[in-house]
């Protein structure tokens, strides 16, 4: 340690000391004003816990589904996907003797139309 680092040390011990007396009436004051006893202080501190932020989780409830190109068009514009119940237009163009192959949507017939122009 070279001279001049351990006369700053030095220096700190004797402002440390000369203080110390000061200091410790201003721990009274504060202890007295608060309400804290020596007791308290002799104690561990407790743990101070951070928040818990929750994780994010999953999604609660149904699953975005995705949406579904027509198999069937009506001929009033309306579409139905071929999946879950039967629309009530389909049923009623079914009862009245369509088939179901009457509506299906067929992507080439529009591209072999489009072709032959």
């Amino acid at each position: 340690m070279s001279p001049r680092a351990g006369a700053t040390l030095e220096q700190a011990d004797q402002l440390q000391k000369q203080n110390r007396t000061a200091v410790l009436a201003q721990l009274r004051e504060q202890m007295a004003a608060y309400g804290i006893t020596a007791e308290e202080l002799s104690r561990p501190a407790p743990k101070i816990r951070s928040p818990k932020v929750p994780a994010p989780s999953p999604s609660k409830g149904k699953k975005p589904t995705p949406t579904l190109a027509a198999k069937y068009r009506g001929p009033e514009g309306q579409v139905w996907s071929g999946r879950g119940p039967t629309p009530k237009w389909f049923s009623a163009l079914l009862v009245e003797g369509k088939t179901r192959e009457d509506f299906l949507v067929r992507p080439n017939a529009q591209a072999s139309s489009s072709a032959a122009e």
